[in-house]
């Protein structure tokens, strides 16, 4: 995606980059000051995604955002880097109570696989992935029931709940790093998150291997250590991806999926719950 056609316009924002959302940490050094505003149009949701219909005349709440004059093509070149061009384009609206003009991501071909948003506002962290998903797990890691060894049952549920893990996972390192790009390429981005590195040091104390489940060759392997996110990282989706691939997996890998299922959750559910705190801390 290209920048603006005119980067002296201030953004509107009714997405992922207003504060208190994910996006937010990504352009807030770049920021002079931001307000509360709407503009005509209609909010859509697609693949979980606020996008607008500027086809509408509702009043969609977001914030004008006016960046720094020495950071202005910063704060929009970050904007681009993270949101995929498949997705948005740009252009230009008038806010309602300002009255003034700004620069707007559009939705492409709008109607298409989209629904119409309930409220005129969206908030991230009401996504069910973050609320409901993450109750769920930590619901069934509580309870003793789901963690019998003896039987195939408490296995499968297990890897469900380790494969609902990583959805959340992809979900939130979309929102808060880059919308587009491979699977790997966002997670790894996890290791430069300082409340990451920390938890994985706090609820992690054991170093492991895992091999892939279709290459089990010695150069193929991955290494869980609490020392090196990255490469914890590799570990915890070689896992994921081994659930994905084998199927049922082994019996005997009962005991590695319950302390990564464990382990992964508490880290992320830290991770998550911070980086909304600081969004909304700077707000």
């Amino acid at each position: 995606m290209e920048l603006p056609q005119n980067t002296n316009l201030p953004f509107f924002s009714y997405g992922i980059f207003k504060p208190g959302e994910l996006a937010f940490l990504s352009i807030h050094e770049y920021i002079h000051s931001f307000k509360r505003c709407s503009s005509k149009g209609i909010l859509r949701i697609r693949d979980g995604l606020p996008i607008l219909d500027k086809d509408g005349y509702d009043n969609v709440e977001g914030y004008i955002i006016h960046f720094r004059n020495d950071s202005i093509k910063k704060g929009y070149s970050r904007i681009i880097e993270i949101e995929p061009d498949k997705q948005y384009e740009w252009g230009t609206g008038m806010m309602n109570e300002e009255k003034i003009e700004a620069n707007i991501l559009f939705a492409k071909v709008p109607e298409n696989g989209s629904i119409r948003s309930d409220y005129s506002c969206y908030n991230g962290n009401d996504d069910p992935l973050f609320s409901d998903a993450m109750t769920l797990i930590e619901d069934m890691i509580k309870d003793p029931e789901n963690l019998h060894h003896n039987n195939y049952y408490g296995f499968f549920k297990l890897q469900m709940a380790y494969l609902l893990l990583w959805t959340i996972i992809e979900r939130y390192t979309s929102l808060r790093y880059m919308l587009s790009g491979s699977s790997r390429k966002k997670y790894l981005k996890l290791a430069t998150d300082p409340i990451f590195c920390d938890q994985l040091k706090q609820n992690v104390e054991r170093t492991e291997k895992i091999y892939r489940a279709n290459d089990p060759r010695q150069g193929k392997a991955e290494t869980l250590n609490p020392e090196n996110p990255k490469s914890s990282l590799d570990y915890y989706y070689q896992i994921r991806s081994n659930i994905t691939h084998r199927g049922k997996a082994a019996f005997k890998d009962f005991n590695r999926l319950e302390y990564s299922l464990k382990e992964l959750f508490y880290i992320m559910k830290a991770t998550i719950d911070n980086a909304f705190e600081e969004s909304i801390a700077q707000s």
